[in-house]
C-alpha cells in the first residue's frame, strides 16, 4: 500500500465520491493508502503539496490558473464537481427571479475559502444582462459569519452551498431564488490538482486514484444517497441524516458529479469569467493547464 494525501479545501457533501471510494475500498483495490485533511486556513493546501504533506489539492481551478506562469506551476488533472453547488438565496419567495432584482441591493458573497462564490455569481449575473456595478457586495468573510449577519438582518441576498441553502430554505429562514448548476451549466468547481513530478511518478499514484474515484462516481450514479446513510451520518453528524440525503439526490440529478474528466466547454467559459474579472490576463487554453490522461484513461478503463 502506498499513502496518498488529499490535502483540500473544505470537508463537505459536495465532495462525497471521495468518500464513497474510501467506505467501499476503491483506494485499497488501487494499492493506496488514503487519508485527507481540510485545514482551517485553506491556503495550507499549498503548502502541503510543496512540502510533500500532501500529494494532490482538492480545491478551486482558479488557483492553478493564477498561479499560471506566475511562479508556480500546478496541474490540474480530474474535477470532482463538475457543476457549481452554490445557490444564491433571498428573504422571501420569489417566482420568475431575474439577477437585475438585485441591482440597487446588498448581496452577500463568503470569500475566506476563495474567491469562486463571488466570481462565479458576479460572472452569470453579467451574462444574465445585470450590472453588477448597481449592487452592493459584502465579501471576503467566512460562509459561518456571513450567514449569521444575513440572519441577523444584513444584506437581500445570500451566495451559499446548496446543502446550507435548503437546510435555510427548510427552517423558512431564506428561500433558494437561483442554483448555481442548473442556470451555470457545466463548471469545473473543485478540481484535484498537483505538480508535475507527482503527476509523472513511475508508480502512475494519479492514475490509480482516478480510476478509485471513477468508480465512486459510476456507483454514485446507480445508488440513492439513502444507502450511505451511515457514512453520512458518520461525516456530518451536526446534519439532519435522511434530509441531506435527499439534498445530495438532487445534486446528483443535477449533474454535479457525472465526469471526473474537466469538461472543455465548461473549462473555457469558467476562464473568461477569471480574465472578466482580472484574476488572470486573458483566457488560458486547456491544453496549457490541464492534463487529461488520468481522467480520461479512468473513464475507458470504466468500460
Amino acid at each position: 500500500m502506498e499513502r496518498f494525501h488529499v490535502s483540500a479545501t473544505s470537508h463537505w457533501a459536495n465532495y462525497l465520491p471521495e468518500y464513497i471510494a474510501r467506505e467501499f475500498g476503491y483506494y485499497e483495490d488501487e494499492g493506496l493508502d488514503f487519508s485527507r485533511s481540510a485545514p482551517d486556513d485553506w491556503t495550507q493546501v499549498l503548502t502541503d503539496l510543496a512540502d510533500g504533506s500532501a500529494d494532490v489539492v482538492l480545491g478551486g481551478l482558479w488557483v492553478p490558473a493564477m498561479y499560471h506562469g506566475r511562479g508556480r506551476e500546478y496541474v490540474p488533472f480530474a474535477q470532482l464537481n463538475g457543476r457549481n453547488p452554490k445557490v444564491l438565496v433571498v428573504r422571501e419567495p420569489v417566482t420568475d427571479f431575474d439577477f437585475k432584482d438585485l441591482e440597487g441591493k446588498t448581496v452577500i458573497a463568503p470569500g475566506a475559502g476563495g474567491t469562486a462564490p463571488y466570481v462565479h455569481t458576479a460572472g452569470l449575473m453579467r451574462r444574465a444582462g445585470a450590472d453588477v456595478s448597481m449592487m452592493r457586495w459584502v465579501r471576503d468573510l467566512s460562509g459561518s459569519m456571513l450567514t449569521e449577519l444575513f440572519l441577523g438582518g444584513m444584506g437581500d441576498a445570500l451566495v451559499t452551498d446548496a446543502i446550507n441553502g435548503a437546510f435555510l430554505e427548510r427552517t423558512g429562514k431564506a428561500h433558494i431564488a437561483v442554483r448555481h448548476h442548473e442556470v451555470g451549466g457545466a463548471m469545473p468547481n473543485s478540481v484535484y490538482y498537483t505538480t508535475r513530478q507527482v503527476l509523472e511518478r513511475d508508480d502512475k499514484i494519479v492514475w490509480r486514484f482516478c480510476r478509485a474515484l471513477q468508480r465512486a462516481y459510476d456507483w454514485l450514479k446507480e445508488h440513492e444517497a439513502a444507502e450511505l446513510s451511515d457514512l453520512l451520518r458518520r461525516e456530518w453528524p451536526q446534519l439532519d441524516t435522511p434530509f441531506l440525503a435527499t439534498v445530495i439526490d438532487e445534486l446528483r440529478a443535477g449533474g454535479i458529479w457525472d465526469d471526473i474528466q474537466i469538461d472543455e466547454q465548461g473549462y473555457a467559459e469558467w476562464m473568461q469569467i477569471l480574465a472578466e474579472d482580472g484574476l488572470i490576463d486573458e483566457p488560458i487554453p486547456y491544453a496549457d493547464l490541464v492534463d487529461p490522461r488520468p481522467a480520461a484513461e479512468a473513464a475507458v478503463a470504466r468500460s
